[in-house]
């Protein structure tokens, strides 16, 4: 339903009055008068410029302002703005602090804009005229790019659904996650044109890694959306990255497979930053966010099951399911310690990984 404001202005006498005496020279400058008190803001480090961080050192602007529960400000007015009465709620729904913020944020907002790079023109793809792989390589690199593209479009989707909702107040974090959606789409991208360049075709899609992306996407609040999508879904791509870099053998492989995995640690440590936090405030919200990541990794465990995924990676290692079976390990042990480091305890003892690793491994 579309906004109706509680006036037609155009036809509102009042406001019509007040513009004619101010176009007659009757300014009233009370929004001057009224101005909150100035800072001093200047870069701490010049050569880094003006950062988010730099100018938030005055309480009355920056976070430590922010009160658990915002009750002030419903409207788009920025933190620390005089708020007139009669401002119009936008409807936000995530109002606790808790809930979305991380010390971490505003650094990485920072960081995101300085890594950025462009696919069609950072990545040498011509280089993959002779990249040296077999026919059947070729097309396993091909099959997993064509998952990762929709992975990383899960990942777009996943702030796209909750940034909206998120008070003003918050606006780092916000600032944050619309970079976090630049950021996927610029790996989907990437992706596809992995996927298509030269005489290249598009892989075949899985149903384990669309219940895993849907159990993502349709976590029931934030803080549950994060940790599926920061710290699971990004832990994994990042580890993917790494074994493509591994297996490369041409520089736009090479190239590609690093800037995924330097875009990819950016959303993970803010994930483990952020429910930090939250478990730091609101210790209680382990329990939801240990139920909802047992669901999460139960999709995991299917997709890391699944042809689409495991039978690329194998053929990419030689034939060696040996060398996929110590990614797989690699890759969740190193998943557990930030889960742990989030301060979700052992997920290990808790987790379907481990026995999944075991199958694999042998071990049962």
């Amino acid at each position: 339903m579309a906004y109706i404001a509680p006036k037609d202005f155009s036809q509102d006498p009042e406001l019509l009055a007040t513009v004619m005496r101010v176009m007659g020279g009757d300014l009233d400058l009370s929004w001057m008068k009224d101005h909150p008190h100035p800072i001093r803001a200047h870069a701490s480090q010049p050569a880094r410029g003006l950062t988010l961080d730099d100018i938030n050192r005055d309480p009355a602007y920056g976070p430590a302002s922010i009160p658990e529960i915002v009750r002030h400000n419903f409207s788009m007015a920025p933190r620390g703005a005089v708020l007139p009465e009669g401002l119009p709620s936008l409807g936000y729904r995530v109002n606790r602090k808790s809930d979305v913020w991380a010390d971490l944020g505003p650094a990485l907002f920072e960081e995101s804009k300085s890594r950025r790079w462009a696919p069609a023109s950072t990545i040498p793809w011509a280089a993959l005229d002779a990249a040296g792989y077999g026919r059947e390589e070729d097309r396993a690199i091909r099959q997993l790019a064509t998952g990762l593209i929709s992975m990383c479009l899960v990942a777009a989707d996943v702030p796209s659904r909750w940034v909206w909702l998120m008070n003003q107040e918050f606006h780092e974090i916000k600032y944050l996650q619309c970079a976090h959606m630049f950021d996927a789409a610029r790996m989907a991208e990437a992706f596809r044109k992995r996927a298509l360049y030269g005489h290249g075709a598009l892989g075949r899609d899985s149903r384990e890694l669309g219940d895993f992306l849907k159990m993502v996407i349709d976590s029931e609040t934030y803080p549950l959306a994060s940790a599926a999508t920061n710290l699971t879904l990004y832990s994994f791509l990042q580890a993917l990255g790494r074994r493509l870099e591994f297996v490369s053998r041409n520089a736009a492989d090479t190239a590609l497979m690093t800037r995924i995995v330097q875009d990819s640690t950016r959303p993970i440590a803010y994930g483990v930053d952020h429910i930090r936090s939250l478990l730091a405030e609101r210790p209680n919200e382990a329990v939801a966010l240990g139920e909802h990541l047992d669901l999460i990794e139960n999709g995991l465990v299917g997709l890391l099951g699944s042809r689409e995924w495991i039978e690329p990676l194998i053929v990419l290692s030689g034939g060696n399911v040996d060398a996929v079976a110590a990614f797989y390990r690699r890759s969740v042990d190193e998943y557990f310690a930030r889960c742990a480091r989030a301060g979700l305890d052992d997920r290990a003892a808790r987790s379907p990984l481990p026995a999944f690793l075991n199958l694999i491994e042998g071990r049962c």
